[in-house]
């Protein structure tokens, strides 16, 4: 048994850096006079210079990794952190804090951590990982066997294009996910696998698109995505029932999906500020927003021009579903249970029906042919409550409306203008 004095720089011989379970055992019978790391080989301390720059690092860092475990065999902690080292190699003698049986939490925050090794597996009772302001390019393939998971922290990494990644697929558990300062372009589609996931914040990356295996995570409570490069937000966001904080901030969003109104009950705050957003979609007015941002956008602006009304020309297939639709809502229920009936064995047809929109003046229904209108609303009195930037945010906003045709555009009943682009 050797004493590693800390006035000395340890080197050990290549021969004699691997360790064994006994070598972390808590001897309770021996006086304790500072950290004391028994090695089934002896070793020397003396300068090495027939080792190389980079395995003389990984052999200190190696050291000061098994001390660290060492103590905590000792007090049985329920974290483990090793912060702000600069360590770029985790040994595999992290397996050891197995037999810490309580501990909850690993921490390895600001170091410069590439990868893990496979042994972290063994940690099974981890729940919190902290691998946040570190060099992962990737998520660590190991992750995955921590089935426990509920919080992982990668924010300020270099992880990129992760539509390869399987890692999600076994964290069911998680409920928080911070990938926030990455560079990642795009999410794997098993993101849908998060299905307890709380909170998901991917701000100041560079996503172009979002997975329609979003939709599955319908816990979802925060979904954070300011300071990326989306364009559009998939139809599926509409089924995230229990979202009530969207941040969406400085993206390049076009529009935003009709599905969002499916959100009326639960979504609270949403901010699109700094995107390129010309219109809302119709029925937002339902929403119940207590914090709204939405400033620095090119919204339709209310600038009346002469425009020349075309002459309608409907296909078949839009007839057919136009009169199909109105006979399931208005006709005699012999007519209507004889539809439904025949919807039941032609899958086709009824998935066609279902595309259909109601026209918001008529109420009858359309398919693929309509006349794009717009309302201007004000946002103050249709959220009353609101918390927002009054200097900047617009308050009078633009909102879709969609009309079957100009026989009900031209109906005087209404305060919709047609939309024109010049």
């Amino acid at each position: 048994m050797q004493k590693v004095n800390n006035n000395t720089t340890p080197v050990l011989h290549e021969n004699n850096n691997d360790l064994e379970s006994g070598d972390f055992d808590d001897d309770d019978d021996e006086p304790s006079q500072g950290l004391v790391i028994r090695r089934t080989t002896s070793y020397s301390i003396r300068p090495d210079n027939k080792l190389s720059k980079s395995s003389n690092r990984e052999t200190l860092e190696t050291i000061g990794v098994n001390q660290a475990i060492a103590c905590a065999l000792k007090s049985h902690p329920k974290a483990f952190h090793y912060t702000q080292k600069q360590l770029q190699y985790l040994p595999s003698s992290i397996k050891y804090l197995i037999k810490c049986k309580n501990i909850r939490e690993l921490d390895l925050h600001g170091n410069q951590l590439k990868s893990l090794p496979d042994e972290i597996e063994n940690l099974k009772s981890v729940e919190i990982c902290n691998l946040a302001n570190n060099h992962f390019e990737t998520i660590p393939a190991a992750l995955g066997k921590l089935s426990r998971l509920t919080k992982l922290l990668l924010f300020n990494n270099h992880l990129g294009d992760l539509s390869t990644s399987l890692v999600f697929s076994k964290l069911s558990n998680l409920r928080i996910l911070n990938l926030n300062n990455n560079f990642i372009t795009q999410l794997p589609n098993d993101i849908g696998c998060l299905v307890n996931l709380e909170i998901l914040t991917i701000e100041h990356n560079q996503l172009i698109e979002l997975p329609r295996e979003i939709g599955l995570c319908i816990r979802l409570i925060e979904l954070q995505l300011g300071f990326n490069s989306l364009t559009k937000l998939p139809l599926e966001i509409g089924y995230l029932i229990n979202l009530t904080k969207l941040i969406i901030h400085r993206n390049n969003l076009l529009e935003i999906p009709e599905s969002i109104t499916n959100l009326k009950n639960s979504l609270k705050i949403l901010d699109i500020a700094c995107n390129s957003l010309r219109i809302f979609p119709s029925q937002f007015y339902t929403l119940q927003l207590k914090e709204f941002h939405n400033e620095h956008n090119p919204f339709i602006e209310r600038v009346p021009v002469h425009s020349v009304q075309e002459n309608e020309i409907l296909t078949l297939k839009e007839i057919c579903a136009r009169r199909s639709m109105y006979d399931l809502c208005n006709s005699t229920e012999n007519i209507q249970s004889n539809l439904r009936d025949y919807l039941q064995y032609n899958t086709k047809a009824k998935e066609i029906l279902m595309q259909c929109t109601e026209c918001q003046l008529c109420h009858n229904y359309f398919l693929n042919t309509w006349l794009e209108c717009v309302e201007f609303i004000d946002a103050q009195q249709i959220f009353p409550n609101m918390k927002t930037n009054t200097t900047q945010t617009t308050t009078i906003i633009p909102q879709r409306v969609l009309l079957c045709s100009y026989k009900c555009f031209n109906n005087p009943d209404h305060n919709y203008f047609g939309v024109a682009f010049v």
